[in-house]
């Protein structure tokens, strides 16, 4: 599929939603990773560098499925456009949540024309898969095996881009949730397979499906702000042992504190070490030091590196 088919299915989604806009899709790159559909860049919007990138593979999908792939990547180009938030990061936690939720919504609705669907109907309604239609039974059930596989990754690492791949699944299936008649039945059970108890996520399915805007990133910012700081909590744990830092006083530890944690936990190390006459290897104390505050500028970097993409 070359550029001009495709910025024709881009006129033929916005005559279809009624948007207008002069904005074409400049370059499409066949260059995503193998199980990328498509995708993407924030930066490269942000830049007003229009490039859609695709499965190298997505000349060999049946013509209804590269279809239902690229409504979904319209969506996030409408979606970037229309989205209210000026400050970068503010925009890239509501195209990280809402946008992945809306595209995946948009894309369904597109292929079954219902707002309420029913449980009866997940083996009745078909939908394009890249060689064969799938039916919508099959969409949920592997959407939900994609969230449980990730889910279970980041349970055990507790990485801050395990936990996105894994949020991104949810907002897809929560996309796809939202068309269902007892969508809140639906959301409840997905959350308690995956072992997520926190209101907050049920919170942010419900903003929206509302399309309540300004509600998505101070919900969704608070959520990642939590999956940072407990990675920095467990890599805390793994460098201080109890006598340095108890299991008590780690939960004191926050997102603007952790930088004076380490200097004062360091210096209970010197300290101890000065009472049991060991002496303390300085150079040491100071690489580790500094491994521990590179590696939480990290965790921030990646966590805005893993957001620059909408799939």
């Amino acid at each position: 599929m070359n550029l001009k088919q495709i910025n024709d299915l881009w006129t033929e989604y916005k005559n279809k939603y009624g948007i207008k806009s002069d904005r074409m899709i400049e370059e499409v790159r066949y260059d995503t990773e193998e199980f990328v559909e498509g995708c993407f860049n924030l930066l490269e919007l942000m830049d007003n560098h229009y490039i859609l990138h695709l499965n190298p593979k997505v000349h060999l999908y049946n013509e209804n499925y590269v279809k239902f792939i690229l409504f979904h990547e319209f969506t996030h180009f409408y979606d970037f456009f229309h989205c209210s938030f000026e400050d970068k990061n503010d925009k890239l936690y509501f195209m990280n949540a809402y946008s992945e939720f809306h595209a995946c919504r948009v894309t369904l609705y597109r292929v079954i024309h219902q707002y309420q669907l029913k449980l009866t109907d997940v083996d009745k309604i078909q939908v394009p898969g890249p060689y064969r239609e799938i039916s919508i039974r099959t969409l949920l059930e592997e959407g939900l095996y994609r969230v449980r596989y990730y889910m279970g990754i980041y349970y055990i690492t507790y990485k801050v881009e395990d936990f996105i791949n894994a949020f991104r699944q949810l907002m897809y299936l929560f996309g796809y949730i939202s068309l269902f008649q007892n969508d809140m039945m639906l959301v409840e059970q997905t959350l308690k397979v995956i072992q997520i108890s926190d209101p907050r996520v049920t919170e942010l399915y419900q903003v929206m499906k509302n399309e309540d805007h300004d509600r998505v990133v101070p919900i969704y910012k608070s959520i990642a702000d939590d999956v940072v700081l407990t990675y920095i909590r467990v890599s805390f744990r793994r460098y201080y042992d109890e006598e340095i830092l108890s299991d008590e006083e780690i939960e004191h530890i926050t997102l603007d504190n952790y930088r004076e944690y380490i200097r004062m936990l360091n210096g209970r190390i010197r300290a101890r070490n000065l009472l049991r006459g060991i002496e303390t290897d300085e150079s040491e104390l100071v690489e580790e030091e500094e491994e521990q505050m590179e590696e939480a500028a990290m965790i921030a970097a990646m966590f805005e590196q893993l957001r620059l993409l909408i799939l």
